[in-house]
């Protein structure tokens, strides 16, 4: 039998995690993963959270394993050691609170013994989202949605393992990912702190709900409403904002054009 720490956290926004709610998130967790996995011989279960930011432990056992294991590790993430890392290497993490410092984002990518988190500096962001040009590291935080706890994939580019110091930039697979946004032009809402199905149930209550072009998963507890042309993401949000407890943002390609030609 394998076991894992996943990267993706239980939480609720503005409220804590109980047995009963930390029981409904184990539930949809392993029925996720299971159906993932369904082709394969491995089941999987549910063992607790590792006490560090409410990381869930999953357990799985068959002939599949191993394949399973690596599998999960390169799509949901999970802790490591920072002597394990090395210049180059890509790793799944979640963003802490964009606004926290004005000299980049600091990411978590489960680096325990000892805990440390990686900044994607400023000037990063300015080479890797704005072409270059010299833009306030809040302008480009709330242009591209960035949020608490959002699911990115970086690469490391500076370690010092005696100074403990990381700092990394983004994954082409998370550039590819906002390039295509800019260019498909749709907007996009994002929740985090409730699952997908709770997203749509709470859409379906509205009457605009011909406005949805998609509803993704990108973390466990990470969604993107992507909206119609024409579509507008505040409008959306006055609509079912009132009817979940969650965070949200937006990302409007609009406004990252705006700023690239500003």
């Amino acid at each position: 039998m394998k076991s894992l720490i996943l990267l993706d956290k239980f939480y609720r926004y503005r409220k804590k995690i109980d047995k009963d709610y930390e029981k409904y998130l184990s539930r949809a967790l392993i029925q996720l993963i299971s159906e993932k996995y369904k082709d394969y011989d491995v089941k999987f279960e549910y063992v607790g959270l590792h006490s560090k930011d409410n990381r869930p432990i999953v357990a799985f056992a068959g002939k599949d394993e191993n394949f399973v294991l690596n599998s999960i590790i390169k799509e949901f993430g999970t802790v490591g050691k920072l002597s394990d890392l090395k210049v180059g290497k890509i790793l799944r993490g979640r963003m802490r609170d964009p606004d926290l410092v004005n000299f980049g984002v600091f990411i978590d990518c489960g680096i325990e013994k000892p805990s440390k988190d990686i900044l994607l500096a400023h000037y990063q962001l300015i080479r890797q989202l704005m072409d270059g040009k010299k833009t306030p590291k809040k302008k480009i935080c709330k242009a591209f949605g960035f949020y608490e706890e959002m699911p990115v994939y970086v690469e490391i580019t500076k370690l010092d393992k005696d100074n403990r110091k990381i700092e990394c930039k983004l994954a082409d697979k998370t550039i590819e990912m906002f390039n295509s946004w800019v260019e498909d032009g749709f907007e996009i809402l994002f929740a985090n702190g409730l699952l997908r199905k709770q997203i749509k149930k709470a859409i379906k209550k509205t009457k605009h709900y011909q406005d949805y072009l998609t509803i993704e998963r990108m973390g466990f507890l990470e969604t993107a409403v992507f909206l119609k042309k024409g579509t507008h993401a505040p409008g959306n949000l006055t609509e079912i904002g009132p009817l979940l407890n969650a965070k949200f943002s937006m990302f409007r390609p609009s406004k990252v054009r705006h700023l690239k030609q500003m």
